[in-house]
């Protein structure tokens, strides 16, 4: 069963580190539609419009996902190469209850797809007609936002309800005072 619990681990950093790093290169490229993306300049053309508005909106929230995404990788690596499940599960704050990096991992990734999406969506609806028209001028910037987004949002959670469903529960242990007291 240990096994399927570290396989389980295993895809979820995978799937985190394949998500964070679509994502951010996503925001960083300007290949989203005809070699334009989030940065291109020519978007804005009056300083004080809600169009200005709104593509500074797209940046901030896009800067903001893809720092999201790079703690999400170095906690993903965390995971991969330092988390030992045997030694550091049991959380000292409620003893009994365990932790599970996959519980943070969600808590972390999922936000981000969401704060990333929006951006992504805002883009999609400014530039509706144009895609209508030639949806085949979408760069590959645009298609890896989708495929950050379902990594995170749809993958990562599965992979995360696999690994709650399939792992036994755990054993607790025994200490000292609570054997003594089934004695008596």
């Amino acid at each position: 069963m240990r096994r399927n619990g570290l396989r389980c681990r295993l895809l979820q950093n995978i799937s985190g580190i394949i998500g964070s790093v679509a994502l951010i290169y996503s925001v960083c490229s300007p290949e989203w539609y005809e070699g334009k993306g989030l940065w291109h300049t020519a978007d804005i053309t009056q300083p004080a419009t809600q169009l200005s508005r709104a593509v500074e909106t797209e940046r901030v929230l896009g800067v903001i996902a893809s720092m999201m995404a790079g703690t999400a990788i170095c906690l993903c690596l965390l995971f991969s190469f330092c988390w030992d499940p045997d030694t550091y599960s049991e959380s000292k704050m409620n003893p009994g209850r365990l932790r599970h990096p996959g519980k943070l991992l969600l808590i972390i990734l999922m936000p981000t797809a969401l704060l990333y999406f929006i951006p992504w969506c805002s883009y999609t609806s400014r530039h509706k007609e144009q895609i209508k028209n030639d949806f085949t001028k979408l760069g590959s910037a645009y298609w890896m936002g989708i495929c950050s987004c379902l990594t995170l949002l749809v993958i990562l959670p599965i992979i995360y309800l696999i690994e709650q469903c399939t792992l036994p529960e755990p054993v607790p242990k025994m200490n000292r005072n609570s054997i003594l007291q089934e004695n008596i």
